[in-house]
């Protein structure tokens, strides 16, 4: 809203000025919400294996085993809600259109 219905952009790679309309700008997925998610996974899951192992060897209930499905589960989890608000972040802002509304001025 600050800059109206247009947004001068700087080309990084030919240095040339441009105006585009705020609908055709469009977002993508961010590269580091995607890293920071693999990194939770692929790190998260062995560190937590490593931590619950012991209590696992030495408990012989079958409790035990759905405590520690719980644990495991839990890098899953932030994988998956990271990638899903990112997700929502850019078709949300994808959807949203001027053209066709009537502006009050």
């Amino acid at each position: 809203m600050q800059h109206w219905e247009s947004k001068k952009l700087n080309c990084k790679n030919c240095g040339t000025d441009s105006e585009f309309h705020v609908d055709e700008l469009l977002a993508k997925q961010s590269k580091v919400a995607q890293i920071a998610a693999g990194l939770i996974f692929l790190i998260g899951t062995p560190l937590v294996f490593f931590l619950v192992n012991p209590i696992f060897q030495e408990s012989h209930s079958h409790y035990a085993i759905y405590v520690i499905g719980g644990f495991l589960s839990v890098p899953l989890i932030a994988y998956a809600i990271i990638n899903k608000q990112d997700q929502t972040r850019v078709s949300d802002f994808n959807r949203r259109k001027l053209k066709g509304r009537i502006h009050n001025i």
